[in-house]
């Protein structure tokens, strides 16, 4: 009688700790891939092509279910390059205004495998301003020609970061003309086990940046 009274809790424990186990051990991964992968895309590593694109699914991220398909996988990297615009760009540019001055803006967007489960925490630049790598011209980037090549929220996650590293708050931008930030996110769904209504549903979503 005993047993059958404490065999529930038992049980419940045991799932609830293997859960847990595969959720952590799923995150522990994600972090493992974003760092090895954002240390490359720093480095120079050219993602719109497909061997480093394999080097993911089949190498880093192995394991995961990932595929290099835009609509199907268990997993997406997020590529993007960031830079502040300051005037001395405008100036070299050509570009009058400059309505995008001391803001953080996109110049580059690279996504690999199933965009679907997840987009970038700090907004998505509309296709019809990127060429077929990716890329965002100057002219646009500087100027607000589009407002979605804009990154929201970068500028606030780079001063807290700069504030952590240094313990004083920096003066906007943080950013250093001329420095780019090189981020990457990624998103991997846990693997689906449920049990007595309660699942790993959702996924372990990282996120890298050098600059």
């Amino acid at each position: 009688m005993e047993f059958a009274i404490v065999a529930p809790c038992l049980v419940l424990l045991f799932f609830g700790t293997v859960g847990l186990g595969i959720m952590m051990g799923r995150y522990s991964q994600a972090v493992q891939i974003t760092r090895d992968i954002a240390h490359m895309y720093s480095g120079g590593v050219d993602f719109t092509q497909s061997t480093p694109q394999n080097i993911i699914v089949q190498k880093l991220a192995a394991g995961t279910g990932m595929t290099t398909s835009s609509n199907s996988g268990s997993g997406v990297v997020i590529f993007s390059q960031i830079v502040t615009v300051y005037q001395v760009d405008c100036t070299a540019a050509g570009v009058n205004p400059c309505t995008n001055l001391g803001l953080p803006v996109f110049k580059q967007r690279v996504v690999v495998g199933n965009a679907t489960l997840r987009t970038s925490a700090f907004g998505t630049p509309s296709a019809a301003i990127l060429d077929s790598l990716g890329n965002i011209s100057p002219g646009v980037y500087l100027s607000n020609s589009d407002p979605s090549v804009r990154a929201a929220g970068f500028e606030s996650l780079l001063d807290t970061a700069v504030q952590a590293a240094s313990g004083t708050a920096p003066t906007p931008p943080a950013q250093p003309q001329g420095d780019t930030a090189y981020v990457v996110e990624t998103f991997f769904p846990y693997p689906d086990i449920g049990f007595l209504g309660w699942s790993t549903a959702g996924g372990a979503y990282v996120r890298m940046m050098y600059q």
